[in-house]
């Protein structure tokens, strides 16, 4: 019987030793896969005793301060004064950690740290009382890194900021258009509450426009310079005009999450462009008339100096008639190479002297072939004090060229005009036809005195050679002295 209980109790020890140690290894696997959950835990994770001191934190709330676990382990947190942030007071974080105890509810909170780095981060802790039969034993904070949230609110704020200060009317849309902000310059402008346009579609200001097609206004001055006139309808009162800059409103990712729209009421400005044109067009008409009238004028002078020379019988007098019809064809090229010019006040001398040679072809009855002229003006372009004078030198030498050709023969002719090294205006003509020699004009000619008056009208000097049938004029540029 002694030896029955004895193996009897030999077996039970041996039972109990087993267990405990099953149990031993239980604690210890749900020790380690509590620890490996708590410290792989994304966020970070503190573990307050109830007073206060701390029992736990998990390896990435070790990360950020920089502090191994038995640095902190059995302290209390408000010892850690020196890793919190700028402008955090501890004693406010014990405060409330004692009304968490005493079982109100704490919601959510931020709070400010200074990191291992030195630089501040910002937490938001979400406080648990741990409880075990319904009576608390610790406390656990987990806590999220809000400090790019933080950095977003402080950016957003300091543009809201801007845009309140911003002294022209300034309305962000998001993607589909709908208005999200309407700043006070735009109520004064347009006469619409925020409340009244939060949430509706940019169409409210404009007349007859639909939701699609303001999209496609946004999205076209987007892709383009940005700006763009429209007339707008304010909520009471006339129509308005207005220059719309519009730019998207991008994300960190740059993804655009909608348009910026900066409004400037243009209105005066388009009433006097719109004045302005009503008497540009008022001037053109009256130009366009006068214009008309000298053209007429100038025919009727050449008709009557045409029908003059028919009853003339000496022939030296009818040349000199053709010859005065010849200037005043001249003169008249000129005047419509100014009312077909852009300003109005410049002549193109290239097209006046193509238009010329032409004119004087038909006059003496030539061939294109039987005149090779050659020209370089270098795109100059004359005032009408300078055109006149210089078309009318132009005329009198090809008019002396053209009248030596008969017989089938040909003329070539070279015509150059530019600006010389000194900035005057330089004119040469020669006539290169086989047979010409000499000087091109003589003394007594009559052309000599119409050239040499020209040419003092525009304050220049001639030249005339003996040995080469050439013309050379200089006359000064105003243009260069400005320059």
């Amino acid at each position: 019987m002694d030896d029955q209980k004895k193996k009897t109790s030999k077996t039970l020890e041996e039972v109990t030793t087993v267990s405990e140690s099953k149990i031993e290894e239980t604690l210890k696997d749900i020790e380690e896969r509590y620890r490996m959950l708590f410290d792989s835990h994304p966020n970070y994770n503190f573990i307050l005793g109830l007073d206060g001191k701390i029992i736990d934190i998990n390896e990435q709330a070790a990360q950020i301060s920089g502090l191994s676990k038995k640095d902190v382990v059995g302290k209390p947190f408000t010892d850690l004064a020196k890793y919190f942030g700028d402008g955090e007071d501890p004693a406010k974080y014990m405060e409330l950690f004692s009304l968490l105890l005493a079982g109100l509810d704490i919601k959510p909170m931020e709070l400010k740290i200074r990191a291992k780095e030195g630089l501040n981060r910002w937490l938001k802790l979400y406080p648990v009382v741990l409880k075990k039969d319904e009576k608390p034993f610790a406390v656990q904070i987990v806590a999220t890194d809000i400090t790019i949230q933080k950095e977003a609110e402080k950016k957003l704020e300091f543009q809201a900021n801007i845009l309140k200060n911003v002294q022209e009317p300034v309305v962000v849309t998001d993607l589909n258009g709908n208005i999200i902000y309407w700043n006070h310059v735009a109520v004064s402008l347009f006469g619409y509450t925020t409340v009244d346009v939060k949430g509706k579609n940019l169409a409210i200001i404009f007349p007859n426009v639909d939701e699609e097609t303001i999209l496609t206004i946004l999205k076209g001055l987007v892709k383009g310079s940005g700006l763009g006139d429209y007339q707008c309808q304010k909520n009471s009162g006339p129509m308005l005009w207005v220059q719309m800059n519009t730019n998207p409103v991008l994300d960190f990712k740059g993804d655009t999450l909608g348009f910026i729209n900066v409004f400037k009421d243009i209105t005066d400005r388009k009433k006097a462009e719109n004045e302005l044109n009503a008497s540009l067009r008022e001037k053109e008409m009256l130009l366009g008339e006068i214009n008309k009238r000298v053209k007429n004028y100038m025919q009727m002078i050449s008709g009557l100096l045409e029908l003059q020379s028919i009853y003339m019988e000496d022939e030296k007098d009818r040349e000199t008639l053709h010859d005065g019809q010849n200037r005043l064809k001249a003169m008249l090229l000129i005047h419509e190479g100014l009312s077909k010019s852009e300003d109005l006040a410049v002549v193109d001398f290239s097209r006046f002297v193509k238009k010329l040679k032409k004119h004087l072809l038909g006059f003496y009855d030539l061939e294109e072939e039987q005149v090779n002229l050659k020209t370089k003006f270098d795109g100059i372009m004359l005032d009408i004090d300078t055109a006149i004078p210089c078309g009318l030198i132009a005329n009198e030498l090809l008019t002396k060229s053209f009248k030596q050709i008969s017989n089938g023969k040909s003329v070539d002719i070279c015509m150059e005009l530019g600006i010389d090294p000194s900035g005057n205006y330089h004119m040469r003509y020669e006539d290169l036809s086989k047979g010409v020699s000499g000087r091109l004009i003589s003394d007594d000619d009559n052309s000599m005195l119409l050239l040499r008056t020209l040419v003092n009208q525009m304050g220049g000097d001639m030249k005339l050679y003996d040995v080469k049938p050439v013309f050379e004029a200089f006359w000064f540029n105003p243009e260069y002295l400005e320059e």
